[in-house]
């Protein structure tokens, strides 16, 4: 680690409140305390690889959620998969705005628990399933569209399964990072409500 890794490490555990960190590689991206720990996400990442966790959880606001499925072009027919899916928001929204079936997958249990009771207060069991099961091992084979909001490394992990594993005509959607050297269809970008630039990328499944 440099100095100035160093210098970023001891802030967060000291100051212990949100930071924005921008790396060339990873891109810009809030970085939130992690409601696993306590501890920053910056700590947490680096521990991803011994974890069953690839990323924390921090929620994605709905006019980033609506912008992803608008990319996405969910249309009727389209299976979404939320890899990591938190509480359930993004495949809440895929259903009950264009009335698709989605399915979240979700390995923490007390958001998988907060995720099932927020789809039944939206009426919505019939439509959206949420599924405890590390992302990394799951088929994805049903999907048509899949949205991610993770982390740089953790998108390359799940590339080689989503090119291998969905179907042409399938649509990825990824909020702010993107995936190595897989180039993307689409860039988009808005600016959200408070004055945060979210960036999104497209990929269309060819072969």
């Amino acid at each position: 680690m440099t100095w100035i890794g160093l210098v970023i490490v001891c802030l967060a555990l000291v100051v212990g409140r949100d930071w924005l960190v921008s790396t060339k590689a990873a891109g810009s991206f809030v970085l939130k305390e992690d409601g696993r720990s306590g501890r920053p996400a910056i700590l947490t990442a680096r521990a991803d690889e011994e974890s069953p966790y690839i990323a924390p959880y921090v929620p994605t606001p709905q006019e980033v959620i609506d912008r992803m499925l608008q990319l996405a072009e969910v249309r009727a027919g389209d299976v979404v998969y939320d890899l990591g899916s938190g509480d359930g928001r993004i495949v809440i929204t895929a259903a009950a705005r264009y009335g698709v079936k989605a399915v979240g997958f979700e390995i923490r249990p007390d958001l998988v628990k907060r995720s099932r009771e927020n789809i039944k207060e939206a009426g919505l069991e019939h439509l959206v399933e949420i599924r405890e099961e590390d992302i990394r091992t799951i088929d994805l084979s049903p999907a048509t569209v899949v949205t991610l909001y993770l982390y740089p490394s953790a998108n390359l992990r799940l590339r080689s399964m989503i090119m291998r594993q969905l179907k042409p005509g399938s649509r990825v959607v990824s909020h702010q990072f993107t995936m190595g050297t897989w180039k993307p269809d689409q860039v988009d970008q808005i600016t959200d409500s408070t004055g945060i630039v979210r960036t999104f990328y497209l990929w269309r499944i060819t072969k």
